[in-house]
């Protein structure tokens, strides 16, 4: 038995051992901060995003040979053994993906003798062939006049026209969807095609006439499905399509395009909104003096991660608030080894707002100049000024939220809402400049309440299931529901920040909605991030302090669960293949993140003095890197669940100290 002596003492160490680590993650984070106050990581996305802006530049006409041998060197250096690309770190083979980046490779002068291209062209042929990809492929590969556009699933331009009270009208759409169909359906009347000289992809098909090749949009449905009934709408729309009466076309063109130039002027949203909005742009005439369409293609470029081969295989990315682009395109023109990423987005206020929280609870000084120039940099990000797509089914709510990119006034969403308010609350800026700001997006926030309980992202009550059983939807993300994750986190927020009472009906309903959605295992299913280890984070962050005794049992499981999964060292992980398989999966090793979030969810549940928090605290204390960060390659962050995931390169930066801050107070 030890003595009680030795106990306290080696309890001392561990403290000042996680206060060291915290010390060096403090000084990491300063250092990416750039200097007018913010953080911004680099998003990193399948390849998919490489290869299609490679085919916009050729659509477009637009010659730039440099752009396009740099985004090849990219794609080339992630194919897999097996000749694929993936949807994310050693995932298996996407053939949709397979297909865009063989295309891509093609007609940015590959030949298709190359050892690559043999190896892409195997792995497609086996998995089935080129009419085994997805709907928006299908899209890109019309374009090209590479297939027919009989074979993509038709929408109604006047799709356009519907109220908002009709049981179907593009507001029953996610943001992101909306945002990508509404162009999408000039694109789709326009059928504007622009063929490369001596490009085919026939070598991609099983059978050796490709005109009598076949292509499912069936999903396999039942003859009495919802999915079955849509294809046989599908169908007649299609034979509409050809008839040369028309109600509605021209006055639906011209709404589209006044929303597309609405929300281009406006936003830098996600990468394919702005792809299909220049698309369709173009498809109508405009070329690329167009004020919209040359806002988009700067504001695409913007989102371009530029770095010499050697850095490839020195570090995977720089991170972008360090990057001055001057001086990478400028150095891009003088040499020919650059590598070219294109990111599917930016996220300059999410990781400003976590970042800046992570500092604060790990008890770096708010007033700290640096600190302070981050409050008003976020503050001065508040949109007050435009009611955005939201406000259709949130009519009498006011501005006042944030978004997740440096401009996005169509789109805030209630995740950047509630870290950004929770920083801003920690802020020493006075009282007087942060009472209304804080007053505002506290009530936009409230005003986003669904009418289940739940909070989702974008929109409130953003779930007409229905959707996603359209041939148009195969990816299955055509909603925002509400999600156990972003309602956790708004509890949370309530309840530790505003000093909400725990009794108030707002938090009671959200809680009921949270319980509700516990799976059998104990776990929660969560949206945005990877997966049921985020969700059960959440989910714990907020009932925990409610204290409510018929929350126990659920507490309970949701712990036992976390407890459950831990690995042996000590760290936590999970595939992004658990949203497939509809159950957790862990990855062959531990990742930082997603240790992060576990321990976050133990702290939560009042469990800093189980072995379990303690070793995960020591995982992440080990694992630290000389420069204070963490290493990770796996996706854990979710863009469409089983179809879209994300790297986010900031949050093994923040997510690591923000636990360890957390374990360190609760001790």
């Amino acid at each position: 038995m030890s003595h009680p002596a030795n106990n306290i003492s080696l309890q001392k160490n561990s403290i000042t051992t996680i206060e060291a680590c915290i010390k060096g993650a403090q000084n990491n984070l300063l250092n990416h901060q750039h200097k007018d106050g913010y953080w911004w990581y680099t998003l990193e996305a399948n390849d998919s995003i490489n290869a299609e802006f490679i085919m916009l530049l050729r659509y477009l006409g637009i010659d730039d040979k440099q752009t396009e041998q740099g985004l090849c060197r990219w794609m080339l250096s992630n194919q897999n053994e097996d000749g694929s690309w993936s949807l994310y770190y050693r995932a298996a083979g996407d053939i949709s993906s397979t297909v865009e980046c063989y295309f891509a490779l093609k007609i940015a002068g590959f030949d298709t003798n190359h050892p690559q291209m043999v190896k892409a062209r195997e792995f497609i042929l086996n998995a089935g062939g080129i009419t085994k990809i997805r709907v928006f492929s299908r899209i890109h590969l019309a374009l090209f006049g590479l297939v027919d556009w009989k074979i993509v699933p038709n929408m109604p331009v006047a799709l356009i026209q519907f109220p908002e009270w009709a049981p179907v009208n593009i507001y029953e759409f996610s943001s992101w969807a909306r945002a990508c169909i509404v162009p999408l359906l000039v694109i789709m009347d326009q059928k504007k095609t622009i063929k490369i000289p001596d490009i085919t992809l026939d070598e991609l098909y099983l059978d050796s006439h490709p005109k009598k090749a076949k292509w499912d949009i069936s999903h396999e449905a039942g003859m009495l499905s919802m999915e079955n009934m849509f294809v046989q709408i599908d169908k007649a729309l299609h034979v509409a399509d050809k008839l040369k009466f028309k109600p509605l076309r021209k006055l639906s063109l011209k709404k589209c395009e006044k929303y597309i130039r609405e929300h281009l002027s406006y936003t830098e949203d996600i990468y394919p909104a702005m792809f299909y909005g220049v698309l369709a742009l173009n498809s109508l005439g405009h070329g690329l003096d167009d004020i919209n369409v040359e806002k988009a293609l700067i504001g695409l470029r913007s989102f371009q991660i530029i770095m010499s081969h050697k850095e490839l295989h020195q570090i995977p990315f720089q991170d972008s608030a360090t990057i001055d682009y001057n001086v990478l395109r400028k150095n891009q023109n003088d040499q020919s080894d650059h590598v070219i990423y294109q990111q599917c987005c930016i996220s300059p206020i999410w990781d400003t707002a976590w970042a800046a929280v992570a500092l604060a609870d790990s008890g770096f000084p708010v007033d700290d100049d640096r600190m302070t120039l981050t409050a008003q940099w976020l503050l001065s990000k508040q949109i007050t000024d435009l009611v955005g797509d939201w406000g259709v089914k949130n009519p009498d709510a006011q501005p006042g939220g944030w978004s997740f990119e440096f401009v996005n006034k169509y789109y805030p969403d209630v995740d950047d809402t509630i870290e950004v308010l929770t920083f801003l609350h920690q802020s020493s800026l006075p009282y007087r400049v942060l009472k209304s700001p804080i007053e505002r997006g506290l009530k936009w926030l409230l005003s986003m309440q669904c009418k289940n309980g739940g909070f989702a992202a974008f929109d409130k009550d953003n779930s007409l299931i229905l959707l996603n059983k359209i041939p148009f939807s195969d990816h299955g993300a055509c909603l925002d529901p509400a999600t156990v994750d972003i309602t956790g986190r708004v509890i949370e927020f309530l309840l530790t920040t505003c000093d909400y009472e725990k009794d108030n009906i707002i938090i009671q309903r959200a809680a009921d909605f949270i319980v509700a959605r516990q799976e059998k295992d104990g776990s929660f299913w969560g949206r945005w991030g990877v997966n049921y280890i985020y969700g059960t984070w959440c989910a714990l962050e907020g009932l925990c302090p409610l204290n409510r005794r018929k929350d126990e049992l659920t507490i309970n499981r949701a712990v036992h669960w976390l407890k459950d999964i831990q690995n042996p060292d000590g760290g936590f992980s999970e595939s992004s293949e658990s949203y497939r398989l509809d159950h957790y999966l862990p990855l062959e090793e531990s990742v930082p993140s997603q240790t992060a979030w576990a321990l976050m969810g133990l702290v939560a549940a009042g469990q800093a003095n189980s072995d379990e928090a303690q070793k995960a605290a020591q995982y992440l204390i080990d694992k630290q890197n000389s420069s204070g960060g963490w290493d990770e390659e796996y996706y854990t962050g979710t863009g469409f669940p089983g179809h879209f995931y994300i790297r986010y390169h900031g949050y093994r930066h923040y997510f690591p100290l923000l636990a360890l801050a957390k374990y360190n107070k609760a001790l």
